[in-house]
C-alpha cells in the first residue's frame, strides 16, 4: 500500500450530527410562535375600526348612510317620558298651593285638554310691575321646582284688567302682561324645566269673557292673573289663546 492510498484510508468523513440538533431547535421555536399566536386574540374594536375605515375610503356613500341608520336607532333607543295625567297634577298643586301663605289664592282648574294654575298678579306683583316681591319669588321658585319635573307642555299667559297703566316701562296693558308672563315662565326654566315654554301677553282682551254676575271689583282682582297652563299633550298654541280661560 502506497502512502497516498493509506492516507485515503485514513481520512474519515465529516460530521453532520450538528443538523439535528439545528433542526430541532427550529421545531422548538416553530412551536413556541404557534403557541404564541394561539394565545392572542384580535381586539373586535380595533378590527370594527379598520373595516369601517375602508368602508369610508372605498365607499363614503355606504358609510354616511350606516352612520346616520345607527343615529336612528340610538335615538329610537333613548327612553321617552310621557306627560303626567292632569287630573293627578290638579290634586298635587291643589295641595301644594293650598299650604303656601302667599300663593293659596291661587286656583288650580281642569279643563278637557288642559290645566290651568292661575296666579292673581297682586299677590306677586306690585302695581303697575313685572318684578316679584320678595316672598312671592320664594312661593315662585318651589311652584317652579314642583314643574320642572313635569314632561306636559306649558305655555304662560298674562292678563290685566281694564285699567290703563300708569307706568313709563310699559305704555299699555299688552306689553305689561306679557313681560309678567315672561318674568314667570322664565322662573320656572330657571328651576329646571327643560322644554320651551311660550308665552302670550292678553292685556285686558279677555276681561269681557268673565262672569258679568260677579261685582265688577271682583272682576277687576280676576282679571289681574297669570295663567300657567299645562297641556297633556303638545298641540297648536293657538288654539290655546282662542278658546282657553272662557269659564271665567
Amino acid at each position: 500500500m502506497t502512502a497516498l492510498e493509506q492516507q485515503k484510508h485514513e481520512t474519515k468523513p465529516p460530521d453532520e450530527s450538528w443538523l439535528i440538533i439545528f433542526a430541532d431547535l427550529l421545531a422548538l421555536l416553530l412551536t413556541f410562535f404557534v403557541l404564541l399566536f394561539s394565545m392572542s386574540s384580535v381586539q373586535v374594536s380595533k378590527w370594527e375600526a379598520v373595516v369601517e375605515s375602508l368602508s369610508e375610503n372605498l365607499n363614503p356613500r355606504r358609510a354616511q348612510i350606516q352612520k346616520e341608520d345607527w343615529q336612528n336607532i340610538e335615538t329610537a333607543m333613548v327612553p321617552v317620558k310621557e306627560a303626567l295625567n292632569l287630573s293627578y297634577l290638579q290634586k298635587i298643586f291643589e295641595e301644594k298651593l293650598k299650604y303656601d301663605p302667599i300663593l293659596r289664592r291661587s286656583s288650580v282648574i281642569l279643563m278637557d285638554d288642559r290645566l290651568i294654575i292661575t296666579l292673581p298678579s297682586d299677590l306677586i306683583f306690585e302695581k303697575g310691575q313685572s318684578e316679584f316681591s320678595r316672598d312671592a319669588y320664594k312661593s315662585l321658585q318651589e311652584l317652579g321646582v314642583a314643574l320642572q319635573s313635569i314632561q306636559n307642555k306649558i305655555t304662560v299667559v298674562g292678563h290685566t284688567d281694564l285699567e290703563p297703566t300708569s307706568g313709563r316701562y310699559y305704555p299699555t296693558n299688552w306689553e305689561l302682561s306679557l313681560v309678567r308672563a315672561i318674568s314667570v315662565a322664565r322662573l320656572i326654566e330657571q328651576a329646571g324645566y327643560t322644554k320651551n315654554i311660550e308665552t302670550f301677553g292678553n292685556g285686558s282682551s279677555r276681561f269681557d269673557e268673565l262672569d258679568e254676575n260677579i261685582p265688577l271689583d271682583e272682576r277687576y282682582i280676576l282679571a289681574r292673573r297669570v295663567d300657567i297652563i299645562i297641556l297633556q299633550e303638545d298641540k297648536d298654541q293657538s288654539a290655546i289663546i282662542s278658546d282657553g280661560n272662557n269659564d271665567r
